[in-house]
């Protein structure tokens, strides 16, 4: 998994996203779960990376159902110094990516998990509402996924109703 995300790394450094497509085929031979826990508590990484790699690869996580998203929330260890506006680790990319992107309240669900601990919590609430807003979903600059830039609007849209008859709730963002 080393390699993969040395790969990756060193990819967005050259060529930033347009490293990942190329690298699809590899990334899915991992166990995603796994790979997205690591990125996320990775120093290397940005959140916007992660976040780019989410919505460019969304293989990655198209099959994940509840419980998965949970084992990934409870995972990440959130650090206690994150400064909003300042820091830009993707430490939180977990959260953020289900609220925005999925359409899902992921705040709500990491609150209430007792299997998150009460540092995460008091971190998340550091950084939340406030790092909710995304450019490229509810900004100027929109992502209409007409150009195919970014992976298949559907798999985005399985995810919410998959997630939401599983018990989650739906965000207030407006459905992609």
């Amino acid at each position: 998994m080393e390699q993969i995300i040395q790969k990756l790394h060193h990819g967005i450094k050259q060529s930033g996203w347009d490293s990942y497509k190329p690298l699809k085929n590899e990334l899915l031979a991992y166990n995603s779960k796994d790979l997205i826990i690591k990125l996320l508590n990775s120093e290397d990484f940005r959140y916007k990376n992660i976040r780019s790699l989410f919505v460019i690869i969304p293989e990655l996580w198209k099959d994940f159902n509840l419980d998965d998203w949970m084992y990934i929330i409870r995972k990440v260890d959130r650090p206690t110094n994150y400064r909003l506006y300042i820091d830009d680790g993707p430490y939180f990319e977990d959260i953020r990516f289900l609220y925005n992107w999925i359409g899902i309240d992921s705040i709500s669900l990491y609150k209430n998990d007792p299997g998150v601990s009460s540092k995460n919590k008091q971190n998340l609430d550091k950084v939340f509402p406030m790092f909710l807003h995304d450019t490229l979903r509810n900004g100027d600059y929109k992502e209409e996924f007409s150009d195919g830039t970014f992976g298949d609007i559907k798999y985005f849209r399985d995810m919410k109703t998959r997630l939401i008859s599983q018990g989650a709730k739906p965000s207030p963002m407006s459905n992609l």
